[in-house]
Parts: C-alpha cells; structure tokens; sequence
C-alpha cells in the first residue's frame, strides 16, 4: 500500500439548471507524512447522520496502483445500492443546481436486491497518479432486520474538519486524499440576481471573490412585471433563494435543492424597497421605511405571517441590506443624494446607528460566509469592483489591485456559501 495524504476540500463553483456539474475544489488541513500508516484510510459509514453501520475503505492497489473504495456493514445492515465518485482533483462532482450531490450520476454504482444480505461492496476505479490528488465521495442506501431503511455516506471521524458537506445543504459528505498534501484554492460566493424585463429571463449569477470570476447557475422565464425583481436573499439553512416581484408586493423563491422554477410564496403586505433572511425569516422594508417580518412554514413553501416589526428613520431611499452574521441585525445602506451611508438596525432594540461612508457610486453590500463584510461597486466596465470593510480605518478598502469582477451586468447581490 502507500501512505496518503488527508487534505480538507472546501468549495465548487455551482451549476446551472441545465444539469451540468460544480468544480469541487480544496484548501488544506494537512495532517503530515505519517498520519496515515501504510495502506488503507477507514471512514465510518453513517445512515440517517448518527447511525453507524459499517466502515468505507480507501485505499491503492499495490498491483494495479488503482484507487478502490470497500463498503462494508455491520451484522444487522445490509446494503441496497452503493454510489461512489472518485476523481482527480479539479474534477467535477455530479450536483444539481446550488451543489447536492446526485448520486445516481456518480460513476460507480451497483444495486442489490433487498433481502439478499450484502454487506460487502467493493469497487476498484481509477488509476493513482504520483502526487497527484484524488475527490472521494461514497454513498449508499442501507436496511436493517426489521426493515429500517436509511441513507449513508462516508464520514472521516479521525479528524472530522477533513469532512467537507456539499454546499446545498442536505447531508453528505465527501474528501480528498493527496501524497502531497497541495492545497488547492478556497473559495468566497455571493449570488447576484438579475431580471431583463424585455426578454422575461431571471437570471442568478455566482460571482467568486476569491478568483474574480462569475457564472451563470440558473435561467428561467419569469415574468416579473415592469418593476422587475428585488429583495434577493439566500438561506443557507434550507438552501432557499428568496426574492420579491410584481411591483415589490409578492415574494417568491427557488429551491436550490432541485432544479425547478420559482414559486410563489404569498402576497406581502407592504411593497419592498429591498429583504433580506435573518436566520428563517424574511425581513423586508417598504416604502415608508417600515420593517417587517416574514414567517414562512417549516418546509418554506408559503407565508405564515408578515408584521411591522420596525421602522427606520431616514429621509433617504434604502437601497440595500444584509443581514449581520449574529442575526441580530442588519446592515442598510442609504444614498443621501451624494454619498452613500452603510447603518445598522438592531432587530431586538428597534434602533439604528450610523456605520460608514461609502462615497460616491453604485454599491450593494453583503456579509460573506465568515462575517465579513463587502461593499460590491458595480460600474459600467469592467463590472465590479470588490471592497471589505477595514476593521481598523473604519473604511472600506479595495481588496486587490484589479479589483474587478468579470462583468456579469447590474443585479441584485446576496451572500452565498464560502469555505
């Protein structure tokens, strides 16, 4: 056997709704040469999350120097049908629109009769390449005697940061494995709606912060009315994407779950200016500055509630707002005919104070994965110019020399997942 590297994957670059595929890339938690002694790395298989039923097996073939993947249960489980990825790294992992894995794409699989006691798969798959790194993600569908049927994917307890979950947020888990320990670049995402009224497109972009890059993910006809769309938030619990239309007085959404269109969540009972999630719920303003709630149901399928919960006083149009990454507040910025003001609203408190100037231009601004907040400039060419709040100054700063995001036109920005 050889010894191998365990190195944490981190982040994709999300597909669109025509069923193409995300680029799984990595950054590293590199565990040193003899972390792992010659031969195989053994994940636990765990079914529904918490039950563990057996072990998944990685290793190379001293013969065939194949990389092979063995699923084996534990007596009482059984194994149905097995999915298992492996590629080199850089490769794409099969996922739908906003990065759930969709195993039934993934190159090898097998499926058993129920009842026939499987209990041991193994598969070999592709060749190992000297230093180069490889993506293992194994799933599968297991029972027990009395009948218990759950879902499992392969789980590193050794050192469970190696565990990356796919980005839209229904359990699951893949890793990579390297003799060199090289780590590839993480990435930051926001989503930026836009809606061409001419055409009746809706269209979301994910624009990298990392690389300078954005992607078109998704495109449908949807006819917003002549006001277009606003108001666009995710939830990365529940991988909603959440927007307002028809004149700011209906709020909509996309599962990012399943490559379906927009639907209609209910009427609002004020017209947004611009919304924002705060954990589950959908805070929007409206035209007299007054701030509600939005209660959805648990599955996000429709409105339970919307209240004034709010006002902020303010003599100024608000353009934007994102929610703070501790969900007790948000961020809003305001254009007082020359510059432009970020404030903060204190949800619990009902209060607002005055936070930083962002001058002349055209901003939206946006809290990313890890808190930290952005101020994106969208200018006529190249597209976007990138700041981040400085902490220190006070100020926000260019973070790069370019500074400029590929331009994907004027939209609406949200943060999206990062790792």
């Amino acid at each position: 056997m050889k010894n191998l590297f365990l190195v944490m994957l981190a982040a994709l670059t999300m597909l669109s709704c025509q069923k193409q595929q995300t680029v799984e890339q990595a950054k590293e938690t590199d565990l040193g040469y003899g972390a792992f002694k010659y031969g195989e790395v053994v994940h636990t298989l765990y079914a529904g999350k918490t039950i563990d039923v057996g072990t998944v097996t990685v290793g190379i073939d001293d013969n065939s120097d194949y990389i092979y993947v063995k699923f084996e249960t534990i007596p009482g489980w059984y194994i149905e049908e097995t999915h298992v990825f492996v590629g080199p790294e850089g490769t794409s992992i099969p996922v739908n629109k906003p990065g759930n894995p969709k195993i039934g794409h993934f190159p090898f699989s097998t499926d058993h009769q129920n009842g026939d006691g499987t209990n041991v798969v193994t598969y070999p798959t592709i060749a190992y390449s000297l230093n180069q790194a490889f993506v293992v993600a194994t799933h599968a569908s297991v029972y027990n005697d009395i009948g218990q049927q759950e879902t499992a994917w392969g789980y590193n307890d050794g050192d469970p940061s190696t565990n990356t979950n796919f980005s839209g947020k229904r359990w699951g888990w893949f890793q990579s494995f390297s003799y060199n320990g090289t780590p590839p670049v993480a990435t930051n995402l926001f989503y930026m709606l836009q809606y061409d009224d001419l055409m009746q497109l809706l269209s979301i972009y994910q624009i990298n912060l990392v690389d300078d890059l954005s992607d078109l993910i998704s495109q449908e006809p949807f006819d917003a009315g002549s006001d277009g769309v606003l108001g666009a938030s995710w939830n990365p619990q529940s991988n909603i994407f959440a927007f307002v239309s028809n004149t700011g007085t209906e709020l909509w959404a996309i599962d990012f779950d399943y490559d379906q269109p927009a639907y209609f969540l209910g009427n609002i009972s004020g017209v947004a200016q611009t919304g924002s999630f705060v954990g589950d719920v959908y805070y929007y303003i409206d035209q007299d500055n007054n701030v509600h709630a939005v209660s959805l149901d648990n599955a996000m399928t429709y409105i339970l509630d919307d209240q004034v919960v709010g006002s902020i006083d303010t003599f100024f149009d608000i353009v934007d707002i994102t929610a703070s990454p501790d969900g007790e507040s948000f961020y809003y910025l305001v254009n007082n005919g020359i510059d432009n003001e970020v404030w903060v609203y204190d949800i619990n408190a009902g209060t607002t104070s005055s936070f930083a100037n962002l001058g002349t231009g055209n901003f939206q601004i946006a809290f990313d994965a890890d808190g930290v907040l952005y101020a994106l400039e969208i200018t006529p060419s190249p597209g976007i110019t990138i700041h981040v709040f400085n902490e220190e100054t006070g100020e926000f700063d260019d973070t790069n020399d370019s500074g400029d995001v590929t331009d994907p036109g004027v939209g609406d920005i949200t943060p999206g997942p990062g790792i």
